[in-house]
This record gives C-alpha cells, structure tokens and sequence, in this order.
C-alpha cells in the first residue's frame, strides 16, 4: 500500500475544505442575486391593500413567499398543496408604524438572527399574491401585548438564528420557532406534540403556520387566486 506524506494528506484536505467554502459562498451568492432579480421586477407591486391593511393587528403573524433558491426550496418541501410560503415574522406597532420582528440567517442577510424591518421592506421581499396573515386561536388584546413584547425582548437580546435546526432551544431560533417558542414556552397559549417525531415535523413545517388547529387566518391572499386548468377557471 502506498504510503503519502503527512503534508500531502493534509494539504488535499485544506484543499477539499477550501473548494466546498467557495461552493457554499458561490450558491448564496447567486441566491441573493436571484433574490435581487425578483425584488426590482416587482418592487412597484402592491403586497397588501388598504383594506388588508386595515384587518392587521399587533401580534399577528405574516407569512410570505421569498425570491431565491432557499424559498424555492422550501416552498416545495415544507408546505403542502397550492401555498408555497417560505417565511415567518410578527407584527409589531411602533412609533404609530407597523414593522416585523424576524430571525434571519447571516447567509441572506446582514444581521443573524432577531431583526426588525418596516412593514413595507419585508413585504417587498415578498412575491406578490403570496402573503398569509394569522392570529392564534382564542386570541385577546392582552395575548396580542404580550406577544408584541416578548417578540421585541428577544430582538434587544439579540438571539442568534438557528444554523443547525436544534429546536427547544431559546437560544437560537428559526423564523417559525420564534413564533411556536413565545406560544407554546412563554405563554403557556397552545399545546404542541410531546413526542420528539411529531414534534419535529410540526416545527419543521410552514405548514403547520396556517393550520387551523393553531390558528386563525385573517387574510389568504392564495385564496384570491384565479387559476386556469383546461381553459377552466377556479378559486384557490
């Protein structure tokens, strides 16, 4: 059997190393390029109208469809049948103006982690006629505060964004584990599986987000949806 020098070996692995950190840089950089296709052909399209402006509320959740390969891939993974949402944030009033509070990864934006954006720039990244809006089940003025305020104390904690999908764990978060982390953890609203299977498919899921066993859906902009099969129209 051949023998090959220390140095080789290790110089082929720092190789091998460095290849697959230029393919992982590589693909988010195209990713984002995607993205920014997307954002300037639609970056004059109305996401919400007035009227469902008017029907949102502090403490609701808003769920959207990106641009770029990561939403594609997990609008086609992570969901079930015609809705293809691929992100998750809360809806929070200050200063008299709706923004959202989200955890992102540093992959896609500048900021790892808790982050808050005016409404209208998170919408922007948002294909259009593609936004849900919930509340939870049995919602009051009181849960909605208290939501809004546990939304705002995770982001001045600044918590990390969750690379590994490590769920139960407050010290990093994925945009829906955010959400199921102040509803089920902090304040004691729903009651999720016990049972580690079961647990990980509803959390690792967009489509448990809008499902009516947790939630109530306010507007479902898939529901407006004309769609043509065989020259036959029908709603979503």
């Amino acid at each position: 059997m051949k023998h090959y020098p220390v140095k080789k070996i290790f110089f082929c692995l720092v190789m091998l190393f460095l290849f697959a950190v230029l393919l992982y840089k590589a693909f988010f950089y195209f990713d984002k390029k995607s993205e920014e296709k997307q954002f300037t052909m639609h970056k004059h399209t109305t996401r919400l109208s007035p009227d469902e402006m008017s029907n949102i509320e502090e403490g609701d959740f808003i769920l959207r469809r990106g641009f770029g390969f990561i939403s594609d891939y997990i609008s086609k993974n992570l969901n079930n049948g015609a809705i293809d949402v691929t992100h998750a944030g809360i809806l929070v009033k200050m200063d008299n103006k709706w923004h959202v509070i989200h955890s992102l990864s540093s992959d896609v934006s500048a900021i790892d982690g808790m982050q808050i954006q005016p409404l209208s720039d998170f919408l922007s990244y948002s294909a259009p006629g593609k936004i849900i809006i919930t509340s939870p089940k049995n919602c009051t003025t009181a849960l909605r505060k208290n939501i809004s305020y546990l939304a705002q104390n995770y982001l001045s904690k600044k918590i990390p964004f969750d690379h590994k999908g490590k769920i139960d764990d407050a010290n990093e978060f994925f945009c829906t584990e955010l959400i199921w982390q102040i509803l089920e953890k902090d304040l004691h609203h729903i009651n999720l599986p016990k049972e580690t299977e079961a647990r990980r498919k509803l959390l690792y899921s967009m489509q448990s987000m809008y499902s009516s066993s947790y939630f109530d859906v306010k507007i479902n902009q898939y529901q407006q949806q004309e769609c043509r099969i065989n020259g036959d129209k029908f709603t979503l």
